[in-house]
């Protein structure tokens, strides 16, 4: 499996307002959104009125595929228009982490392990009260 993951760095000319700016994001995080079905998200520049960073992650079986998803959301971004590309990072990686047993979560504690019957979290002064 392989992991992409890009950052785009923009620059909004006619923003004068933190309003603005997000109206320009929000038309390129949908249209990104409806073409590819890729999510993108600012990830920087957030209090600036006119720059602005996006990032998206992408996961595809085949290293050239990861690739491709983030040239087509680059170019799906510049489409959108009202803010011009001034820096992309891309980088696709192979993602061979070895997977974990899975430790369910009991939604009445909030932990697995309380769930599980371990006591140890229970201060002494609340136990004498069961």
């Amino acid at each position: 499996m392989f992991v992409g993951i890009a950052k785009i760095s923009l620059v909004i000319g006619d923003s004068h307002s933190l309003k603005a700016k997000r109206m320009v994001l929000r038309r390129i995080k949908d249209r990104v959104r409806e073409r590819i079905g890729v999510i993108v998200n600012e990830v920087g520049e957030q209090d600036i009125w006119q720059r602005a960073e996006l990032g998206c992650a992408v996961v595809s079986a085949e290293r050239q595929k990861a690739q491709d998803l983030l040239d087509e959301v680059t170019r799906v971004a510049i489409a959108a228009g009202g803010a011009e590309i001034v820096a992309i990072a891309k980088d696709v990686q192979r993602f061979e982490t070895p997977a974990e047993p899975f430790q369910p979560i009991d939604d009445r504690t909030g932990s697995g392990d309380k769930a599980q019957g371990d006591r140890d979290w229970v201060p002494d002064e609340w136990k004498d009260l069961e």
